[in-house]
């Protein structure tokens, strides 16, 4: 087989032929770069809103103006309010007072025991929140006293004066208080905190101590923020006869309320239960055959 070597012109023809390709690559390439860029996007510029409303627009209801807090006069208390003052049955149901000519609400009990005695209450003038403890007591300090503050007239069970004597082996009264004094001394805050120590504290309304009308767990008063609740035990039972009960409340800056008072009337004799009448069964005389 024959190899044919190009001499020098047909060299020369085969440079030609590749600076002329090269030639219209470039002319391509030159022609692409010198197209004209596309015109630019329009941007939608967005519109400013308002931050305040216009004056004579209808769609904003004019604010109400914000009542002004009522100031405590001098020497009234401004700590928490007492809802709701009063006793129960055992399972927590109503019992409707009467009032007596002094304006006491009055609640009657023949046994003097076996049933709740419920305070509630919710922030006074002060706002702060009410106090939550039932018992702080010390025997040096006659300033350290529980939130709850509630006292009686007349002695409950023996009055023995050991403070929070509510457990075994050896269980005691509650001393009285007669006549009713706040006073800062060992002997009222010793009595107080014998009285506080065997209350319970609630402080959700479906968890309290009381039924509603629908027989549903609730506060008594629909603005009650705390509830403490006592079973009146035969170990402290109430006396015969009428018993002052007197509370009040503190809050968390120790800041005390208002006073409440309720009576506890226990008559001497409980009432004579009335004879059952049960009718009598006749007897039938069942047919004979003849």
């Amino acid at each position: 087989m024959r190899v044919r070597v190009a001499g020098p012109a047909g060299l020369m023809a085969g440079l030609g032929v590749f600076f002329a390709l090269a030639g219209c690559t470039s002319t391509v390439k030159k022609t692409k770069t010198s197209e004209s860029p596309p015109p630019p996007r329009e941007v939608a510029t967005p519109t400013p809103m308002p931050t305040v409303p216009p004056p004579a627009s209808s769609d904003f209801p004019t604010p109400k103006p914000v009542a002004a807090m009522k100031e405590a006069a001098k020497g009234e208390p401004i700590g928490p309010e007492v809802t709701f003052f009063g006793i129960t049955r055992a399972d927590g149901k109503a019992v409707d007072p009467t009032k007596g000519a002094d304006g006491i609400p009055t609640f009657k009990n023949f046994v003097g025991s076996g049933f709740q005695i419920v305070v509630e209450g919710k922030p006074g003038m002060s706002g702060v929140d009410v106090g939550r403890r039932v018992f702080a007591h010390s025997a040096t300090d006659p300033k350290m006293r529980p939130d709850l503050e509630i006292q009686f007239d007349k002695p409950l069970g023996d009055g023995s004066e050991v403070v929070c004597d509510r457990l075994r082996p050896k269980i005691g009264g509650v001393p009285a208080l007669n006549p009713t004094t706040w006073a800062e001394t060992q002997k009222v805050t010793d009595a107080l905190n014998d009285a506080g120590c065997r209350f319970e504290v609630f402080l959700e309304s479906e968890s309290s101590c009381t039924l509603g009308k629908n027989e549903d767990w609730q506060f008594r008063e629909a603005d009650t923020k705390i509830q403490f609740c006592m079973t009146v035990a035969k170990a402290w039972n109430i006396p015969v006869g009428d018993t002052i009960v007197s509370v009040r409340l503190r809050d968390t800056a120790n800041n005390p309320g208002p006073v409440k008072k309720i009576r506890i009337s226990r008559p001497k004799e409980a009432p004579t239960p009335r004879p059952v009448v049960r009718p009598t069964p006749t007897t039938k005389s069942l047919p004979t055959r003849e």
